[in-house]
């Protein structure tokens, strides 16, 4: 199981709609608003990496995404216990 964490910016006017459209994606596992410079923080899980790498294409491709912030991503090493590594991606905006 993978956990990826970030933060993305919407278009103004956008913010729900964009909300909305994240809330369908059964990947996202929770969407919290934000103030500042980024319009919402993300909760993501996938089975692999590949599939969050997917997730985030989708997403940076969207007309009402201004940008993204660079992912952490939490790897589970093993499904028996509780244990992760954390890795940050490089930012692509």
């Amino acid at each position: 199981m993978v956990i990826g964490l970030t933060m993305i910016k919407v278009r103004p006017g956008y913010e729900k709609t964009a909300y909305r459209a994240l809330q369908k994606r059964s990947e996202i596992k929770d969407i919290y608003s934000l103030f500042g410079e980024f319009s919402f923080f993300l909760i993501m899980q996938a089975e692999e990496r590949p599939m969050l790498d997917k997730l985030m294409t989708d997403i940076r491709k969207e007309d009402m995404i201004v940008k993204t912030s660079p992912v952490m991503v939490a790897v589970g090493r093993d499904h028996a216990d509780s244990t992760f590594s954390i890795a940050v991606e490089r930012a692509y905006s």
